[in-house]
């Protein structure tokens, strides 16, 4: 069935129901007003007749003791018409469909007048007055308990009514809230079965956004979702034959034109060293160009093969205990001549009190190689290239952006750990940018006499790959002075000391390469 389609009959069947209720509400409460009118109406023309009568019952009574006193015919012909115009509306009495009640205390009104009317029809012969009136005062109780009936029996009428009333508001209200549950459940189940797949196909879109291709989903049904899932399905497939003929691509031709690489940089050392020959100035000059491009190419291509390694997870890494200062002095020493002939000042200073690692020590000589290699392109003839190692707290303090995704066992970012900053006095990073920075293929674009050449944009993507390896992160954040400040956080101990709030500078070592 169709999304629209599904959508659509259940919330039809839940407007039915309700409209159905509603229908249904209406036509008991129409119906119960009809009963309850009809009813009334009879309970009231009831009690009105008897009122009637009771003010014929006066009449009847006075003329006929003046009958009875004078023997008036004009008396006797008043009467005659006051006891048909109490017949006719006893008739009319009895007609009405009453209560129980009321049409006992009717039957009962129709034999005492009867009574009396054969006590009159002997008039002048009755024995007494009394009895005439004894009659007459009987007939006008009755009238009187008629009207009370019918007046009691309205009341009642109008009891039974509101109870039923209650009665039916109460059902109608639990006849409308389970429709109201019913209409709810279908909702809720026609929303889940479209929720479901698209839960399911926004997890599988965020997985292939953080790379991972190998997800796959639910293809159940015919309708447009399925459809949606199949082509995620295919589409993923393909980006991952994609993905794996890009990986597989790179590190062959990366590993193919390694050792062209390698002989090319090796013929141009010996050219340079004028084994073949001498060489004059100019030619000294094109050679030590071609051999710095050709070391640059090579660099390239060996951070194409480290993040093969590292996205292929065949990057092996040999843990030991370090000093960590030892690990970032061999980094800094490689770079002294560098730094010279650039005329940039390096310095390293230690202030951690000794603190100890266990890494893989390459890796962490490749990590900070890296960010003194960015430092020094972009900083400025006669500037400081500040390496330090500290032991702190770390912290989302002035401004810092940490990245990385550390392996499961990392310690808290509120425990200690060991600091290496390298800090320039270049361009430094814009601040939307310094996520961005750790991407892989990422470009910083800088102008200026400062702009250094640039790379594939792998460096800091194989220094967070790597830093995170070590159950560490790595970030960034503006130089107090200008520039940027990296920083490598990882997890240490002390030698001997306790840890390091601040930089005590006392007891830091300087480590400069002349400009």
């Amino acid at each position: 069935m169709r999304v629209a389609s599904r959508v659509a009959l259940g919330s039809g069947v839940a407007v039915i129901l309700l409209l159905a209720v509603l229908a249904w509400d209406l036509s008991l409460v129409d119906r119960l007003a009809d009963e309850h009118q009809e009813l009334s109406q009879i309970d009231f023309r009831a009690s009105n007749i008897a009122l009637q009568q009771a003010k014929l019952m006066n009449q009847v009574d006075e003329f006929t003791r003046k009958l009875y006193i004078t023997g008036d015919s004009a008396y006797a012909d008043r009467l005659a018409e006051l006891r048909t115009l109490f017949a006719q509306h006893l008739a009319e009495l009895s007609a009405l469909d009453v209560s129980p009640e009321v049409r006992a205390e009717i039957q009962q009104l129709a034999q005492t007048w009867e009574s009396y009317r054969r006590q009159l029809s002997r008039f002048p012969s009755v024995p007494s007055e009394s009895d005439l009136l004894a009659e007459v005062n009987l007939l006008g109780s009755q009238v009187d308990r008629v009207s009370q009936a019918a007046q009691e029996a309205v009341t009642l009428q109008a009891a039974n009514s509101a109870e039923v009333s209650g009665q039916a508001r109460r059902i109608s209200w639990g006849v409308a809230a389970a429709a109201l549950l019913v209409s709810v459940i279908i909702l809720g189940l026609t929303i889940r079965s479209i929720n479901r797949p698209l839960s399911l196909l926004t997890r599988g879109t965020e997985a292939v956004a953080e790379g991972e291709f190998d997800i796959e989903l639910e293809t159940v049904g015919s309708d447009e979702l399925s459809k949606l899932a199949a082509s995620f399905n295919q589409m993923v497939r393909r980006l991952g034959e994609a993905e794996s003929a890009k990986k597989e691509f790179l590190s062959h031709v990366s590993h193919e034109l390694k050792t062209p690489l390698a002989s090319m940089h090796e013929t141009n050392e010996l050219l340079l060293e004028e084994i073949p020959g001498p060489l004059n100035e100019k030619q000294k000059r094109f050679l030590v160009l071609n051999l710095d491009s050709s070391r640059r190419l090579s660099a390239m291509i060996s951070k194409l093969l480290d993040l093969s390694r590292l996205e292929a997870g065949a990057m092996d890494y040999d843990f030991r205990s370090h000093e960590l200062a030892d690990v970032i002095k061999i980094a800094v020493a490689g770079f002294e001549a560098r730094a010279r002939d650039q005329g940039v000042r390096l310095a390293f200073r230690d202030s951690s009190g000794g603190v100890v690692v266990s890494c893989d020590r390459d890796r962490l000589i490749q990590i900070v190689e890296n960010l003194i290699d960015n430092a020094l392109k972009y900083s400025p003839r006669s500037d400081v290239v500040q390496v330090s190692l500290r032991y702190s707290v770390i912290g989302q303090d002035n401004g810092t952006v940490w990245v990385g995704t550390p392996r499961p066992g990392r310690r808290s970012a509120t425990d200690a750990m060991a600091l290496i900053e390298v800090a320039d006095s270049g361009p430094g990073i814009p601040d939307d940018q310094k996520g961005q920075i750790f991407d892989r293929f990422h470009q910083l674009k800088v102008n200026g006499p400062t702009a250094a050449p640039r790379g594939v944009g792998l460096g800091l993507a194989i220094c967070r790959e790597i830093a995170a390896a070590h159950n560490g992160t790595i970030g960034v954040r503006n130089n107090e002075g200008g520039g940027s400040v990296f920083m490598v956080a990882l997890p240490a101990e002390l030698a001997d000391s306790e840890p390091y709030e601040t930089i005590d500078e006392a007891g830091a070592e300087i480590r400069s390469v002349a400009t």
